[in-house]
């Protein structure tokens, strides 16, 4: 055997030949900051709705339970076509699906704005929420693609948070707003800033061709199968589960994947071998049938029901609940704010945790637990009655979102673990966004139902506590696949340029030169 000898890093910083373009170079490491960017976009367009319920109320003649349909509706879509969407990104790319929802979003908030009835906003809503679901199904495999391994977990858990920030961002600015300006001149608002990230997703989200290798030399390519990355000439990827995968590397100097600086993630050439024709639609139905056959991700997918459920129905709520208290001005809006950016704060505290090592059973459990735990004083206690009520009300809400916040960012990070081998990471999102948006439509229309039969919001802790019950029981039976140890060394070598020489990396980032073609 060869000399082992440690990789040169010869490549130019921003890439030449068929690795350049979009996501290549520097930059491409931080490109799941604009994912991000994006879904705290969409978010937007969830939380919009809660601070203008009073004026659609008193414009639109809407009903408290028409009010909690609004609020679930934009949830139909991906109630009713997560998996579709996961076939959509599996043969036309996850970029180009997240770019269409975002203009999906920008015209279904554009025309909301000349809702003149329930039933047209409704409709304005729909079109929203298929915008949404295009964004939040692929949000997570655009950040699994393009984030360097080291930074995974903090990826997800910003991610997992895009939620809290929306609400934080949508319920403060909108109850100032509202104050102001007509609820149309809102919606028409909000229309133009969902557009704002679609230009940074072009040009630095990378292109659905394009896969990427670290500086540690191993390739994460989102597929189960075979995939082909291109350096001086064409190598086999050995896939196993997704994530890091070892390959190899040509002799000479790598012209198609630049070295990049410390921190930076190069891009690498993907072809799309299996996308677009029948070939691709059957290989893409195969993983996703591999996907929906499987327990996990349906074990998932309740669990993130069983929080969702509770936390859109109580915070989607919270405003109208502090104006039915005598809250007035802007109080309302801004409270309820705080409570979602606790979320926030609850999902990117989790990431860190995760980390650590802590496994995800000893963050599901605890986040259910406390949220039944807060939810219980803050609706069952008659809060007006008491000395500071409104504070210790406030106070248990506040720690509801936090605690819940954890969940999202656990079950997020395990989207890889939860596909089985053969399986499509996207359909696994997908399912669980199907049974994720069930619980957030169910949820405000199931809050308000039980609100106008029993004369108050008093009732609503019977179903925060009854969902957290079911989540901690779900939670214990969740397994995820383990993960398949990586390779000391690379099993399959690419073609050399010069004779049968390669450079196979091992697991230490030493290169052998010696390793003989497959």
């Amino acid at each position: 055997m060869a000399p082992k000898t440690h990789p040169t890093g010869t490549g130019a910083g921003t890439g030449t030949g068929a690795g350049t373009g979009t996501g290549a170079g520097t930059g491409a490491g931080s490109s799941w900051i604009v994912v991000v960017s994006a879904g705290v976009a969409a978010g937007l367009q969830v939380w919009k709705l809660p601070p203008a319920i009073p004026f659609l109320r008193q414009d639109l003649s809407l009903t408290l339970v028409q009010a909690g349909t609004l609020l679930g509706i934009i949830q139909l879509a991906g109630m009713l076509g997560g998996l579709a969407i996961s076939l959509l990104a599996e043969l036309i790319g996850e970029r180009r699906c997240l770019s269409g929802g975002l203009v999906l979003l920008f015209l279904g908030s554009a025309d909301g704005g000349f809702a003149w009835s329930a039933g047209s906003l409704l409709a304005s809503r729909a079109v929203e929420g298929a915008g949404f679901i295009l964004v939040v199904v692929t949000g997570p495999g655009l950040i699994r693609r393009s984030t360097p391994p080291g930074r995974l977990t903090t990826a997800m858990g910003f991610w997992g948070a895009y939620q809290g920030i929306s609400t934080f961002a949508g319920l403060i600015t909108g109850a100032f707003v509202l104050q102001v300006v007509p609820w149309r001149v809102w919606w028409w608002a909000m229309a133009v800033l969902v557009l704002v990230p679609l230009p940074w997703v072009l040009a630095r989200v990378p292109r659905d061709d394009l896969a990427y290798v670290a500086r540690d030399d191993l390739a994460y390519v989102p597929r189960d199968d075979l995939a082909y990355v291109r350096r001086d000439g064409p190598g086999r990827v050995p896939r196993d589960v997704p994530g890091r995968v070892p390959h190899a590397i040509p002799a000479g100097d790598p012209r198609d994947v630049p070295a990049g600086v410390p921190g930076d993630v190069p891009a690498a050439r993907v072809p799309r071998e299996n996308a677009g024709g029948g070939r691709g639609a059957a290989s893409a139905l195969s993983r996703i049938g591999r996907t929906v056959r499987a327990p996990a991700p349906w074990a998932a997918g309740l669990v993130f029901a069983c929080y969702t459920l509770p936390w859109m129905a109580v915070v989607g709520f919270l405003p109208t609940i502090y104006r039915d208290g005598g809250m007035a001005g802007s109080w309302p809006g801004v409270l309820s704010a705080v409570v979602g950016a606790a979320n926030a704060v609850g999902s990117i505290t989790t990431a860190a945790l995760m980390k650590r090592g802590l496994p995800a059973r000893a963050l599901l459990v605890p986040a259910f637990a406390l949220m039944a735990t807060t939810s219980l004083p803050a609706f069952a206690v008659d809060w007006q009655t008491l000395p500071a009520g409104a504070t210790w009300q406030f106070l248990c809400v506040v720690a509801f979102s936090l605690t819940g916040g954890a969940i999202p960012a656990t079950l997020l990070r395990m989207i890889g673990e939860l596909t089985p081998t053969g399986g499509s990471a996207p359909a696994t999102m997908g399912l669980i966004q199907q049974l994720f948006n069930t619980g957030s439509f169910v949820g405000p229309a199931l809050a308000a139902w039980l609100a106008t039969r029993t004369g108050g919001w008093h009732s609503t802790w019977w179903m925060t506590c009854a969902c957290a019950a079911v989540g901690i029981a779900l939670s214990l039976r969740l397994r995820s696949r383990a993960t398949a140890p990586v390779v000391a060394t690379a099993t399959v070598a690419a073609p050399a340029p010069v004779g049968d020489r390669t450079t196979a990396v091992t697991a230490d980032g030493t290169t052998d030169s010696g390793a003989a073609q497959a």
